[in-house]
């Protein structure tokens, strides 16, 4: 992932640091039960992905020539029982990076870690959501979770000396219960030496929506813990912290290198379940008008025409600019604010930021 450009005060559109990356939603269900989940509805996900065949994966994995990074994702995917092979078919495909998205737990049992390492592999998320037990499970709904995680951490760490290309990330979703407890989990963290701290600020989507009065606060409040945690890091813990999900006129106080880039990727899906957030399907929308962030039906399935959704397409069905967002420096990279958001907050926070030579 391409961080801020720490050349100047306005960042560069990001991308996935190895090139476009694909996201092959894999989860028929989850061993936790986050309060933020965004996918609330696990019927309808198992229902959209439980006719996705092998050759389905396979077909994903060489419809786009550009993509050089494969991230498996959706649920846990680590409960599906051909995620070895998928590791395997993306290896032997030449994707340079091979991925997943995780609560960890099950690499706790370090001989399936191997196997996933062995079948190709080499960048491992870990979604972790606070320094303790008390707030991770918490948010989890699901007692131990935290410590299998950890576990799962430890593992990885000794398997690093056998498999020295993997990297660590880890993924924390920033809430009102733990946006204080930066530091604490910073140090946590600190024994089983990760490569990337992530921090996402929460979206108000799926259960996001139901928990919101419970989960969201202001983009400022957690500006503000963000940029008090970063000052006191000393440099080499400054390069491994990037907060994400979060406007940029709301983090001009934090340093450039850790306030976030902006991720570039997509996935199929069949393509009954995509909506807008007018609520229309993509055939009542104008084609023209949403050439550049949708294609409609560009892969068959051997159940379902697949289509191509972007990070882009997403952001327009639940995010919204209003007209002053047009004489912001960051305008051109920024993708608005969830509506929701907007609902319960109003737009006082949200300033124009002015660019070097600017008038």
């Amino acid at each position: 992932m391409v961080r801020a450009d720490t050349r100047g005060d306005m960042p560069t559109p990001g991308e996935s640091r190895v090139g476009n990356r694909l996201h092959i939603c894999l989860g028929f269900s989850c061993n936790n039960n986050c309060l933020f989940c965004m996918e609330e509805d696990r019927e309808a996900r198992f229902q959209r992905l439980s006719n996705q065949t092998a050759e389905d994966v396979r077909r994903m994995m060489t419809a786009d020539p550009d993509a050089r990074e494969v991230m498996f994702t959706s649920g846990e995917p680590t409960l599906h029982p051909q995620l070895p092979e998928y590791l395997e078919m993306a290896r032997d495909l030449g994707f340079p990076t091979v991925g997943m998205i995780t609560n960890g737990r099950r690499l706790s049992n370090r001989a399936y870690a191997r196997k996933l390492l062995e079948s190709g592999l080499n960048h491992i998320l870990i979604s972790i959501h606070g320094p303790d037990a008390h707030v991770h499970d918490g948010l989890t709904r699901t007692k131990g979770s935290f410590n299998q995680a950890l576990v799962g951490l430890a593992n990885l760490l000794l398997l690093k000396r056998e498999y020295p290309a993997l990297k660590v990330h880890t993924s924390y979703v920033v809430n009102k219960r733990n946006y204080r407890l930066f530091r604490e989990f910073f140090d946590v963290m600190l024994p089983f030496r990760v490569d990337q701290h992530v921090f996402n600020v929460m979206m108000p989507e799926g259960r996001g929506r139901e928990f919101f009065d419970n989960l969201v606060i202001p983009y400022s409040m957690v500006a503000a813990e963000f940029k008090k945690f970063t000052d006191a890091l000393p440099p080499e813990g400054l390069n491994r912290v990037f907060i994400l999900d979060i406007p940029y006129c709301t983090t001009v106080g934090i340093k450039d290198s850790a306030r976030g880039y902006v991720e570039r990727y997509f996935h199929y899906e069949p393509d009954s379940t995509v909506l807008f957030q007018d609520g229309r399907t993509p055939d009542q929308r104008r084609p023209e008008a949403d050439a550049e962030v949708y294609s409609r039906k560009v892969m068959s399935g051997d159940k379902h025409e697949y289509s191509k959704v972007t990070k882009t397409v997403h952001d327009q069905m639940v995010r919204i600019k209003r007209p002053e967002c047009e004489q912001c420096g960051y305008n051109h990279i920024c993708r608005g604010v969830f509506t929701s958001y907007i609902d319960r907050f109003g737009w006082d926070e949200f300033v124009p930021v002015q660019r070097k030579g600017d008038k």
